[in-house]
This record gives C-alpha cells, sequence and structure tokens, in this order.
C-alpha cells in the first residue's frame, strides 16, 4: 500500500533543509553557549519530544552541563526548584496547553531561562515567553501544516540546533557543508534503492507483531522518533531499551513471544561488539535488522532522524497506514485540547509551590484538605485585611543573612525598621543568639528608639529590651541545661571538632562540630534532661539550639501582643519554619511569614514569595510594604509585593 500523504511530507522536505541557507543560528548558538555549565530541562510531547532528546546529545557532545528530557506534566507536577537549571521547550505549533501550562511552570519554578524553539512565533506559548523575560527561537519551515506526524518542523529544529551547536564548538564547520549532508541523506532517503532495502528487512512485519527496538543510548533521538511515530500512526506495538538493557531479563519477551517480534538493532561504532554477541546469541529464527549510525554524534544523529522518517514511511508501506493520515477518533481533539494541565499550573504560583514542595518532603499530603491555592488565597487576604500593631523578627536568617550572621543588618532594613518605630509601631526580635544580636542593633538603630524593641535572646528564654547589655543582665542557668551540658561532656564521641558553647539557658551546637549531624536527635535520646522532656532541641539553617521546654519565641510574641490593643495583629518573620525549625511556633498561624523554610502542613507557615527572594531581601520587600493606612493603623500592601508579576 502507498503512503501518499505522509510521502509527498517527505518529498517536500528539501524545501525547509534549503530555507537554512540563509538562517542566523547565531541567537540559538548563543543560548546553548550561555547555559552551557548549568542542568538543562529539555521538554517536549509528541514529535517534539524527539527535538527534546536531541537537544540532550547536542549539549553532550559539546562537553555542557547535563540535560534532563521531561514531559510538559512532569514540569508542571514537579516540586524542585529550578533556580540552577535552564528550561527548553520545543513545540511546533506554540499553541497547545500543555506547552503553556510548561512555560509558566519553568517560571514560577525559578528557572534561570526559558527557551521555546517553535516554527509559530504568534502562539499562545510564544506570547507567554516574551512575557515572561524567555527566549524565543523560531526556527523556518517551508510547510506550516505539520500533518498528524512531526517532519518539517521536526527537521528544521534538529537542523538549527545542529547548526547552532556547531557554532559552538571549538572546530566549527561551514554550515553549508552540514547542509550539503542533510540534503544529501535526504536524497538517499528517498531513492528506490534505499526503500528496497528496508522494505526486504520489514516484509515480514505485522501489525500484532512487536517492534523491539535495542538501542546505542547515543542514538535515542532516532529510537524515540520510531517510538513516537509507530504508536502515534498505530503501525504496531513497540518497546524501546538499550542494548544492554535487553540483557537484563527483557530478553525473555523473545524466550516467549520471539515469533512475534521484530528486533531492530540501533548501533554506532562503540555498541556493534555488544550487538554481536547479542546478535549471536539469538535464535536464527528471531527476525531483525540493524541500522549502524557511525559514532553518534549530532550529525550522526541528524542524519538518523532522516533515515527513520524513511523507515517509517515503510514501515506504513507494509502495513497498509499511512503515517501522515492514520485516522483518529472523534474523541481525539477534546482529549488534546484539554486545559486541565493549564488550570493546574494557574493554581501553582511560586509560594504555593513551595508549601507544596515542603508537605512532599514531609510526605503528609491530605487529599481530602482544602486545595492548596484555596488555602494560601484565604492567608493572603487574611493578612491583607489586617491592622498590624507590631511584629516580631527572627534575626539570623532573617534580619541578617545566615552567611554573614556576623555583619551587621544592612542600611536598607535598618531604614525601614526605624521608619517603622516612629509610627508607634512595636518590634520585637526572637533570636537563638546571646548578647552579639543586641550588641549589634545597638550599633545601627538610635538609642531614642531601642528601649522600644524587645528581645528574646535565646530563643525566648531571656527577654529585655535593646538597650540592655545582657552581658551585665545575664539569664539564670537553668538546672536541666546544666544536666544536659554534663551529658555531652561525657560523650565526647558525638563530636568532630569543637564541642559546643553552654549560655545558662542553652546549649548551640555547630552542626558541622558533629560526628553524625542528621541523628543527632536519635544520638541525644540518652540525655535524661531531653528524654523526660525537661528540653528540647531547636534546627536553624546552621546549628541546634537545645533550650528548657518552657522557653519560646513566643514569649517575644506575648511581650508585643500584651501592649497592643486587642484589635491589633502581631506579625511574626522568620526562615525557619519547619516542623523542627526554631521558628516554627512563631510563623505557624494566620498572621506567621517565612522568609526560607516552611512546614509540611498546608495550614502551617507559607512564604508569600516562594524559594526566592529569601532571607533580608524577603524581609525588605515586605518591611517596604507595611504602610500606614487612613486609620492610623499599618497595613501589608500585598499589592505592591509584586506577587503576581514573575
Amino acid at each position: 500500500m502507498s503512503t501518499p500523504v505522509f510521502s509527498a511530507k517527505l518529498d517536500r522536505l528539501p524545501a525547509t533543509l534549503d530555507l537554512f541557507r540563509d538562517f542566523d543560528t547565531s541567537d540559538l548558538a548563543d543560548a546553548l553557549a550561555t547555559g552551557g555549565g548549568r542542568h538543562a530541562v529539555a521538554v517536549g510531547s509528541g514529535g517534539s519530544a524527539i527535538a527534546a532528546e536531541y537537544l540532550v546529545r547536542c549539549r553532550d557532545t559539546l562537553g555542557l552541563g547535563p540535560t534532563t528530557v521531561q514531559t510538559p506534566m512532569q514540569v508542571v507536577l514537579e516540586s524542585r526548584d529550578l533556580g540552577l537549571s535552564d528550561v527548553w521547550l520545543f513545540s511546533a505549533s506554540g499553541d497547545n496547553p500543555d506547552i503553556v501550562a510548561t512555560v509558566r511552570a519553568a517560571r514560577d519554578r525559578g528557572a534561570v531561562s526559558i527557551h521555546l524553539v517553535t516554527r509559530n512565533p504568534d502562539g499562545e506559548a510564544a506570547r507567554l515567553v516574551s512575557t515572561v523575560g524567555g527566549a524565543l527561537h523560531t526556527v523556518p519551515v517551508s510547510d506550516r501544516k505539520d500533518g498528524f506526524l512531526a517532519t518539517h518542523s521536526l527537521l528544521s529544529s534538529v537542523t538549527a540546533l545542529l547548526l547552532a551547536s556547531d557554532l559552538v564548538s571549538r572546530d566549527p564547520r561551514q554550515p553549508v557543508q552540514l547542509l550539503d549532508s542533510l540534503t544529501a541523506r535526504l536524497v538517499d532517503m528517498r531513492a528506490n534503492f534505499t526503500k528496497a532495502a528496508s522494505r526486504k528487512a520489514l516484509t515480514t512485519l505485522r501489525p500484532t507483531d512487536t517492534l523491539l527496538i535495542a538501542a546505542d543510548p547515543m542514538l535515542r533521538p532516532l529510537a524515540v522518533l520510531l517510538d513516537t511515530s509507530t504508536w502515534e500512526a498505530s503501525l504496531c506495538p513497540v518497546q524501546i531499551t538499550d542494548l544492554r538493557n535487553l540483557a537484563h531479563g527483557r530478553h525473555s519477551w523473545l524466550h516467549h513471544r520471539g515469533a512475534e517480534t521484530l528486533v531492530l538493532a540501533l548501533t554506532t561504532a562503540d555498541s556493534r561488539p555488544v550487538w554481536v554477541t547479542i546478535n549471536d546469541a539469538l535464535p536464527s529464527w528471531i527476525r531483525r535488522f540493524v541500522q549502524d549510525h557511525c559514532a553518534g554524534g549530532r550529525l550522526d544523529n541528524a542524519l538518523a532522524i532522516i533515515d527513520g522518517l524513511g523507515l517509517i514511511e515503510v514501515m506504513g508501506e507494509t502495513l497498509g497506514t499511512d503515517p501522515g493520515k492514520p485516522g483518529t477518533a472523534d474523541y481525539s481533539r477534546a482529549i488534546y485540547d484539554d486545559r486541565s494541565l493549564a488550570q493546574f499550573a494557574e493554581t501553582m504560583p511560586p509560594n504555593v509551590r513551595h508549601k507544596r514542595a515542603a508537605i512532599a518532603r514531609a510526605d503528609t499530603f491530605d487529599p481530602v484538605g482544602a486545595p492548596l491555592d484555596a488555602v494560601g488565597r484565604k492567608w493572603l487576604a487574611a493578612l491583607a485585611m489586617a491592622d498590624i500593631g507590631g511584629a516580631v523578627l527572627d534575626y539570623d536568617g532573617t534580619i541578617v543573612a545566615t552567611a554573614g550572621r556576623w555583619s551587621v543588618p544592612e542600611p536598607e532594613i535598618v531604614e525601614e525598621l526605624m521608619r517603622l518605630l516612629r509610627l508607634g509601631f512595636r518590634l520585637g526580635v526572637a533570636t537563638g543568639r546571646g548578647g552579639s544580636a543586641g550588641e549589634d542593633l545597638r550599633k545601627v538603630l538610635p538609642p531614642d528608639l531601642l528601649r522600644s524593641v524587645v528581645i528574646g535572646y535565646y530563643n525566648g528564654g531571656h527577654l529585655r529590651t535593646a538597650e540592655v547589655d545582657i552581658e551585665h543582665d545575664p539569664a539564670q542557668p537553668d538546672p536541666a541545661i546544666q544536666e544536659t551540658a554534663a551529658w555531652l561532656d561525657e560523650n565526647p564521641e558525638l563530636f568532630s571538632a569543637k564541642n559546643y558553647k553552654c549560655r545558662g539557658v542553652q546549649i548551640t551546637i555547630d552542626m558541622d562540630w558533629l560526628q553524625r549531624p542528621y541523628r543527632f536527635l536519635v544520638d541525644l535520646g540518652g540525655c535524661a534532661a531531653f528524654a523526660d522532656g525537661r528540653v528540647k532541641v531547636m534546627g536553624s539553617g546552621h546549628s541546634y539550639d537545645i533550650i528548657p521546654t518552657a522557653s519560646t519565641k513566643l514569649a517575644v510574641f506575648d511581650a508585643i501582643r500584651a501592649v497592643l490593643p486587642a484589635d491589633d495583629v502581631v506579625l511574626c518573620l522568620g526562615d525557619s519554619g519547619t516542623k523542627s525549625g526554631n521558628d516554627h511556633a512563631l510563623l505557624a498561624h494566620t498572621h506567621g511569614i517565612s522568609v526560607g523554610e516552611v512546614c509540611g502542613a498546608a495550614e502551617g507557615c507559607w512564604s508569600l514569595f516562594g524559594s526566592q527572594p529569601q532571607g533580608p531581601e524577603a524581609l525588605l520587600r515586605i518591611l517596604r510594604a507595611l504602610l500606614p493606612v487612613a486609620n492610623g493603623k499599618v497595613r501589608l500592601d500585598v499589592a505592591s509585593l509584586g506577587l503576581d508579576s514573575r
């Protein structure tokens, strides 16, 4: 049977290739080179998944960073931050709802850059990429209606990546050489002798047979092309494996269903010996067909994709199906056009994704609870409507960055704190530190404001106003802390370097000082004061604090709450909001905001911004948004935070 629709598409492919004779791929080359040291996520569905796999080979041969191929749904549903990754999207039309959802997800997950390779610069995804500051790479095609299987758009994307990658390499060829090689392979693929050889190899293939593709991993673009096209055109069942993975159990299929299987081996110079061993071991009656593609490099794979299109044509002829028009069901369009993934992506702004990631870490997902985005909107609305009379701020990781915690607060933060204090705003600082926090605040705040600031040292174990130097007014030692210190002295094997700091009402242990920091709570089980609940352990980003059970940062909250009108709200901000974090109790309520980690409870502490910005940068934005309103109160101007602008 002939395949008029698909064959006509293949006949016209040289016209698309000719468009590259005058096409500039330097912008695409710059994009590849700029992200060379970073991880990349390559995304595509259907035929575009082949181009995504080809990007992997291009980046690998250029010695660039690792590349992960994902579907749009993976990118939308995963929680991992993409702040160290580029995202490359491939979509012929640039208009399907799944790729639009992927653009939103990549933006909200903080991707370093977003690139869309498409033939259609006017699609919805293309417009969104431009809106969020991504890069649009429009590739030329001679036939914009690509048909059922990707042909022109696939060849165009692969050719653009091939030429751009050649520019990035340190040993570039003339573009005309590459284009001449592709053109020659197209001519060869259309030649009768090539088709005849493929027909001979596939003459016994039946619609009920399984096509088992055993591929060199360096030829994965070709393997994915054959898999995708075979399934989409409903030619026959197909399975991909690599040559050695076939040896780990998948050969059992051949033992039980060898007569119903045709093995297609895709090899390179490196994998030929692997295939020879397999081929010699297989019974002679098992049908097999081998395609070899030199070294499996960038050009080899581009040529292999052309060969693969020709092979799909011959399979269609053999099996009586035109791959360019196999026929689809009435429900096909409804499935393709469904916007449920795009709608889900719209409910996942950065702070919801941040909370969702914490829930995933804690493995505490509640399928019958309110939708997470609804919980987040309710929390944000409550913040926006609150009359705020004061705030309690964590110190390390919030007022100052954890990495620079021995420096005084930045001038911009000091300026905002002074502005609020002079409005009559009540301020508390809840810190795991001792006197150094007060000492640093006395360096930057005017003396007339210090009495308005309450500091809860040692995680709330010792409250004093900021003008008091606690070196001259120390906390009374707690017996349970002294007992714990004695136990630590008796167990030096817990420590790798320095020991610990004991300051009467708190023991501080730097995580780097411990032999097994993540087993510390288990190891501490042998301490009677911890085992019977007289002391507890609070974690921060860099240390463990052992404090009396009665100590809490909420003591600072209570002190601020006591001097405010009953209807005023106390805002609480910190960075360690996980269940074991030393800010958890302070933040796990309606008016708590994390500028770092959040907990795994939907109704627990939330971040406004998601994973970025954090620490003092996030705090500064929040402080600047605390503005006086007509009733003399202070409110959080949510609109000024730019939460909808990412």
